[in-house]
């Protein structure tokens, strides 16, 4: 029996983006320490997604060998 767990990729995704929007804005506004703070978020944000899509490459990559040597 296997578990198939949900890799949510896509959250990260759309926080990246949130974040970049809002540092734009704050930059627009002439704020760069909230700039550089929302920078900061979207790189973490970022980084989670890249984690999340290595991860399901990973289980991609798994599942193909284990059906190989059936």
């Amino acid at each position: 029996m296997s578990h198939d767990t949900l890799i949510d990729y896509a959250h990260p995704m759309m926080m990246c983006e949130k974040a970049m929007k809002n540092a734009h804005s704050y930059l627009l506004e002439g704020d760069y320490v909230l700039a550089m703070d929302q920078l900061t978020l979207a790189m973490v944000e970022a980084k989670i997604a890249l984690n999340s899509v290595r991860h399901m490459l990973e289980q991609q990559d798994a599942l193909r060998e284990q059906t190989q040597t059936v």
